[in-house]
């Protein structure tokens, strides 16, 4: 309460008392469905919405197993938030609480517990903002610490063998030696429509809605590339009224999973051991960029062409393999060039 001195009578501050009230009685899932809310008027992605709206799940189905107690967002602490990462890092089981999925007793990976802590963490920062908790209980707690990733990319041979492995002479398989060579990340080819192609031009022309940074972003293609796109246009438009350029067989728009599994079959049918050689859709997508920088290409073209955002991303990829570590060495080393001179002076 404050004087008044108009009136010299006391007076309760009211904006302050209702939000301190109002925080006091929001629940968790109340608290949430703000969140959720927010975030769709302000048209984040489906697939992010779905994320949020999962590891919210995972969160809570955690936490009233844990602490039964908890009801009220102002009541969660970084105390308990930390007691929810170990949980994930060290007891969790990768679908352990879902009948429908196949039990895997494999722990949760660094990266999957780290993006359930970014999700806490944004939907605590929105909490803070909108006057809902008095503090971000996510605010100082830092995400596990992550190995740097080895981005072991595909031989030539290895790749060779896949991209010999479809049966070209069927739709299926030349669709998906197709899709390998189209250079997309696989939500973006799958989403590929006949008005995106630009043959005169050589290139796809993307718009932002479909590119992960919701930039417009141009993809040139290899005339090798566009006979193939061509050709499989013609031959399913021969067949369904669809104007997707790459489409299942009955002419439904091709589910990437489904695309997954003929890329593991194509890789085990060409003597790839898939248990020690990473096979997916991105694997294409790291030999491209990793060979386009080795033989010369330059980092802020590769970074515009495969819509990186951050050019850092793209640096990560010039790790040179041991056998061009050691024919770099050889033919720069003093040593080596010397002893090269010298039996060329001998003969």
């Amino acid at each position: 309460m404050t004087n008044d001195p108009r009136r010299g009578k006391k007076r309760i501050d009211m904006k302050r008392t209702v939000a301190s009230k109002g925080t006091e009685n929001i629940t968790l899932d109340i608290a949430f469905d703000l969140f959720y809310s927010a975030k769709r008027a302000e048209k984040v992605r489906d697939r992010t919405l779905a994320d949020y709206r999962s590891y919210w799940r995972y969160f809570r189905e955690w936490l009233t197993d844990a602490h039964p107690e908890i009801d009220i967002i102002a009541e969660l602490t970084a105390a308990t938030i930390r007691e929810y990462i170990e949980y994930m890092s060290f007891e969790h089981k990768r679908y352990g609480t879902d009948k429908h999925r196949k039990k895997d007793d494999r722990k949760l990976s660094p990266a999957t517990v780290k993006s359930r802590l970014r999700a806490l963490q944004t939907m605590g920062a929105f909490w803070e903002a909108e006057g809902l908790i008095g503090a971000n209980p996510t605010d100082k707690i830092k995400p596990p610490r992550m190995d740097t990733e080895d981005k072991s990319i595909f031989t030539d041979e290895q790749l060779a063998a896949i991209l010999d492995a479809p049966d070209t002479s069927t739709y299926v398989g030349f669709r998906n030696k197709t899709l390998m060579n189209s250079g997309l990340r696989i939500n973006e080819a799958l989403r590929l429509r006949t008005v995106h192609l630009d043959f005169a031009a050589r290139c796809i022309r993307l718009p932002g809605e479909m590119n992960k940074n919701r930039k417009p972003r141009i993809v040139p293609l290899s005339a090798v590339v566009i006979r193939e796109l061509i050709r499989l246009i013609e031959e399913t438009q021969a067949f369904f009224e669809t104007d997707y350029v790459f489409v299942a067989v009955y002419g439904e728009p091709l589910k990437a999973d489904h695309f997954r599994k003929q890329l593991r079959k194509y890789a085990e049918d060409a003597g790839i051991d898939t248990k020690k050689t990473q096979v997916s859709p991105h694997r294409f997508r790291d030999y491209f960029i990793t060979n386009y920088l080795l033989n010369g290409g330059d980092l802020f073209t590769c970074q515009r062409i495969v819509a990186h955002a951050d050019v850092k991303t793209t640096q990560g990829y010039v790790k040179l393999n041991e056998d061009r570590l050691r024919d770099s060495h050889t033919q720069y080393s003093p040593l080596a060039r010397l002893s090269s001179h010298a039996r060329k002076r001998q003969k």
